[in-house]
């Protein structure tokens, strides 16, 4: 079990629309930016993970200077500052994994030397844990790509749906 996470708002978004936010309960501390909780906050998501989290949940602050920086280790990316300040946590706190769905964040983590998650492999890891039994695991991934706000390509949808089909449980 991965030890932490540091998290943008796109995947709790999407396993709280799938009523699955207990399934980042797999890291033993979630970190957010303050810029992050402000997104989760305009989502109506905030208290939601604050209480699947409970004291796993950590918040930081992020100066203006360190996004200042980041925004030029990230030039060539068109990121917010919520996305940015996920960046800082990423290179002070060196968690485990880093959870975003969006692929401009993700190319540049994983350019930078880091391990991205999306919301499927959040609930890829409660399966293999067993913190979720296949049907639930099964029925969050189904809700997850047929009724959230993830935005998946059909072609990308067909591949987690195969991958998904091959995996024990």
């Amino acid at each position: 079990m991965p030890d932490a996470a540091v998290t943008d708002s796109g995947p709790v978004i999407h396993l709280a629309e799938v009523d699955s936010l207990d399934a980042l309960q797999v890291f033993v501390t979630v970190t957010a930016s303050y810029h992050v909780q402000a997104e989760l906050r305009r989502h109506d998501a905030w208290e939601a993970v604050a209480e699947a989290l409970g004291s796993r949940l950590r918040v930081a602050d992020i100066s203006a200077e360190s996004l200042a920086t980041a925004r030029g280790a990230y030039q060539r990316l068109a990121l917010s500052d919520a996305d940015l300040s996920v960046a800082v946590l990423a290179a002070d706190a060196r968690p485990s994994v880093v959870l975003t769905d969006d692929l401009a964040l993700r190319s540049g983590l994983v350019a930078h030397g880091f391990t991205a998650v999306g919301s499927v492999g959040v609930l890829v890891r409660a399966l293999k844990t067993g913190m979720f039994a296949r049907s639930r695991f099964d029925h969050a991934i189904d809700r997850l790509l047929d009724d959230s706000t993830l935005y998946l390509s059909r072609a990308f949808r067909d591949v987690v749906r195969r991958l998904v089909a091959e995996l024990p449980g």
